[in-house]
């Protein structure tokens, strides 16, 4: 299944028998580099994925992380608001 010729007509195998031609092979070295290269794209690009899914969580997480430290920070100084108040 290696051949150019099993895309051919089986009239066109008579012919290259008859000219005493040896049908021309793939080298299958460039076959197996191509799926060597889909592979290396496929691996890149789920690791792409997954970089991008980890910054995502992590800038969520950050996100998060401020506003709750806000509201502690906003709460501390409306107490300390009121604390000074209640002394005038």
């Amino acid at each position: 299944m290696t051949t150019f010729a099993q895309w051919r007509s089986p009239s066109s195998r008579l012919e290259l028998a008859r000219l005493g031609r040896e049908p021309m092979k793939y080298d299958i070295r460039v076959v197996d580099q191509f799926y060597a290269y889909c592979q290396v794209v496929a691996r890149t690009d789920r690791h792409r994925d997954k970089a991008h899914a980890r910054l995502r969580h992590a800038l969520t997480r950050s996100i998060w992380t401020m506003l709750v430290a806000g509201s502690f920070l906003f709460y501390y100084l409306m107490d300390r608001a009121a604390q000074a108040m209640s002394l005038f």
